[in-house]
């Protein structure tokens, strides 16, 4: 699978500072693995811990920092 770039984050939840996007890229997430942490982070499973839970820790990297953005845009 290849590895999410900076177009796919921006273009999945919109500008994000160098911060969140270093750490985003630090996953190693697919783009499928994107979306996916997007739907999580979005939608009521955000909330369920035990979804959230048997994530692996990389997704559940990524889904904490989709959550940090759209937290940030609320």
């Amino acid at each position: 699978m290849e590895r999410i770039s900076e177009g796919d984050v921006v273009a999945a939840v919109g500008p994000v500072d160098e911060l969140i996007m270093r750490e985003a890229l630090k996953t190693g997430a697919s783009v499928d693995d994107l979306r996916r942490a997007v739907a999580l982070a979005r939608g009521p499973l955000r909330v369920n811990e035990t979804v959230y839970g048997a994530l692996p820790d990389d997704l559940k990297r990524l889904v904490d920092l989709v959550s940090v953005v759209n937290d940030r845009a609320a």
